[in-house]
């Protein structure tokens, strides 16, 4: 079987931050589930002790892995509000804090080998981001949050809240 999958996040903004994102794959001839399907559900970010296969996609509100197929997209627009601009360190720790923000966020996705709009889930949420210097130089973001499955298809009986926390980036 063949796949292509891709993605992309766009930032804009000034004070208050816009990002969009675009996860997308499609498999074509035989389907082996886990390996050439395409999953969506779970967080949108990556930490230090956690990364995302590259064929799940990220759909926050639902538990990861919530729908397979043999193709898949997930989309979403977070806002980030600035709370406060700490910009101090912690002691003597190799700890540097730089700002707090308020992230709101709707996300969307389907799975499926036949999409229609009735496979559609969507989840809404918000969290707090802080942006943090690790070590001299190791630029993270450690994110805490809630979000809720607003919208699935019959059959799948997600509740919320979705329990979200991340650090860093991968290694």
């Amino acid at each position: 079987s063949q796949s292509l999958f891709g993605g992309g996040v766009l930032w804009f903004g000034e004070q208050i931050y816009t990002s969009l994102h675009l996860e997308a794959g499609k498999t074509w001839g035989d389907l082996i589930p886990g390996h050439t399907t395409y999953r969506i559900g779970g967080n949108v970010t990556e930490g230090y002790f956690t990364q995302r296969p590259t064929h799940l996609f990220p759909l926050r509100g639902f538990d990861s892995n919530i729908l397979e197929a043999g193709q898949a997209i997930t989309s979403g627009i977070e806002v980030l509000w600035p709370l406060v601009n700490l910009q101090a360190g912690y002691k003597t720790l190799p700890l540097y804090f730089h700002r707090i923000y308020l992230g709101t966020f709707v996300d969307t996705g389907i799975a499926s080998d036949r999409p229609s709009s009735n496979d559609i889930l969507v989840g809404a949420g918000f969290e707090l981001i802080t942006s943090l210097e690790i070590a001299w130089g190791n630029l993270s973001s450690f994110r805490i949050g809630f979000a809720w499955p607003l919208r699935q298809p019959d059959g799948l009986d997600e509740t919320g809240p979705v329990f979200i926390i991340q650090l860093g980036r991968p290694l």
